[in-house]
């Protein structure tokens, strides 16, 4: 196994690890709550993220092209 899917692994054990102990001192209605909020974010940074790199490729084509035709 690579070392990056065995930090995933590690990463997703103390991830569950962290949610059941939640779960057990704040009931399941605040852990699920906390879980799609916790999901939602992860997935706007996704975006947010891909969309800036995105922009950074167009920047830098625009940046080569203006450089050609000078």
């Amino acid at each position: 196994m690579k070392r990056k899917s065995i930090y995933k692994i590690l990463w997703r054990v103390l991830l569950l690890c962290l949610a059941w102990r939640f779960t057990n001192v704040a009931g399941a209605g605040t852990a699920i709550t906390a879980y799609i909020v916790f999901r939602a974010v992860r997935f706007l940074l996704w975006v947010c993220l891909s969309a800036l790199y995105a922009l950074g490729v167009a920047l830098l084509f625009m940046l080569l092209l203006f450089l050609l035709i000078l």
